[in-house]
């Protein structure tokens, strides 16, 4: 079977995660910092603080950025769940702007609509779907007019780069920006996320958050008569000094993520190559065509998605993916859109709100996009759609 992802991993890789193992640090090491600081320096990012997963990262984003109950967080519906879910976390409220059909990413005019008819918007999420960056310009001018912080989602776009040059993580025109390290992601990490900021308060908050909200580091004591005695610190003391969670990242994962952090720039120049072939031998295809026909310079193609006519192939797409399955290819639909899912549902979101969204998810396919993919078996994708589709 050919799935739609697939990690990537050598004896280097395997080497890195044995050294830990033999090391004396499992967890709360060296590694750590040493992955957060090259993540960092990769981005252009002053700051970066490593935890669990992407999805833990948003949450803690939230939760430094102060939202809460009565606030409003705009995002894209064409995500995965965690990119709104993290505002349900804080008690904030989830409010989905449209996408441009263009880049499948968040309209900055349906993002200025959507802020002109809720006051309470204090965060926007942008979405860098599939490895295209987003209109970070446009959608920071609608963040400014109204006082909002950006926090980008960044899982899909480790290595893509804004049109200025400059990578996605730089955090020129946000408050912070988060990173996914799961297996079918540009790096693995088995789990792991990171967050980047040029913010040093919200930098040492973050420390904090992702560890119980327990002082770390330089952090200052609110009770520093308690924190010594006769001028010399009491090494046992710490300070639980918000609710904080255990979103700690382990050594090994950052043992992992390390070392295919220095295979990165030969992973995105394959998933290029490998995106441009698709778009060469799929333009026979008169009812398919790739979702995201611009920015091939700039993405990090996490996905390469397609729009089919399933209506005029008399195919619906449930049965193309069967079939395609039948010759040993796996696809996948990202995504429905997240207020179609049945808890956003019960809350009152309601079908129709982004109709760029809704017409893309009915004609939306991935096809298999993977650093490891073989011309040959890329070959049989293109070779099985046209004979299902031609």
């Amino acid at each position: 079977m050919i799935p739609y992802g697939r990690h990537f991993l050598d004896e280097t890789d395997i080497a890195a995660v044995s050294e830990v193992l033999r090391g004396g640090f499992l967890t709360q090491g060296p590694k750590i910092a040493d992955f957060e600081a090259a993540v960092a320096s990769y981005v252009g990012a002053r700051y970066a603080v490593a935890v669990s997963s992407g999805t833990a990262g948003l949450h803690l984003a939230c939760l430094a950025a102060d939202l809460g109950a009565g606030d409003g967080v705009a995002t894209s519906p064409i995500t995965f769940v965690a990119s709104a879910n993290c505002a349900c976390y804080v008690g904030a409220r989830p409010v989905f702007a449209d996408v441009d059909p263009r880049t499948l990413n968040l309209s900055a005019e349906s993002l200025e609509e959507v802020c002109r008819g809720q006051a309470n918007i204090k965060a926007i999420v942008p979405v860098h779907y599939a490895g295209l960056p987003c209109d970070m310009s446009a959608i920071r001018s609608v963040a400014d007019a109204r006082g909002a912080v950006i926090i980008e989602d960044a899982a899909h776009a480790l290595g893509a780069s804004y049109p200025d040059g400059g990578k996605v993580g730089n955090c020129r025109n946000s408050l912070m920006t988060v990173f996914s390290f799961h297996p079918v992601k540009a790096i693995a990490a088995g789990e792991g996320g990171l967050i980047t900021t040029n913010d040093a308060v919200t930098y040492k908050r973050l420390l904090r958050l992702r560890s119980h909200g327990i002082n770390k580091g330089d952090d200052s004591m609110l009770h520093p008569d308690a924190a010594q005695e006769d001028g010399e610190p009491n090494l046992w003391y710490y300070e639980m000094q918000e609710l904080g969670f255990n979103y700690r990242i382990t050594d090994i994962q950052s043992a992992l993520a390390l070392s295919q952090l220095s295979k990165l720039e030969r992973f995105l120049a394959r998933r290029r190559e490998l995106a441009l072939r698709y778009d060469g031998a799929l333009g026979e295809i008169a009812t398919l065509k790739p979702a995201q026909a611009v920015g091939r310079d700039l993405s990090a193609h996490h996905l390469y998605p397609v729009r089919v006519d399933y209506r005029a192939n008399g195919l619906t797409r449930t049965r193309l993916m069967h079939r395609l399955r039948e010759m040993g290819i796996g696809t996948q639909v990202h995504y429905i859109p997240v207020y179609e899912q049945p808890y956003y549902r019960n809350l009152g979101y309601k079908s129709g709100a982004c109709p760029e969204a809704e017409a893309y998810y009915r004609e939306a396919l991935s096809l298999p996009l993977y650093y490891s993919l073989a011309d040959s078996d890329q070959e049989k994708v293109v070779r099985a759609l046209i004979e299902l589709l031609k």
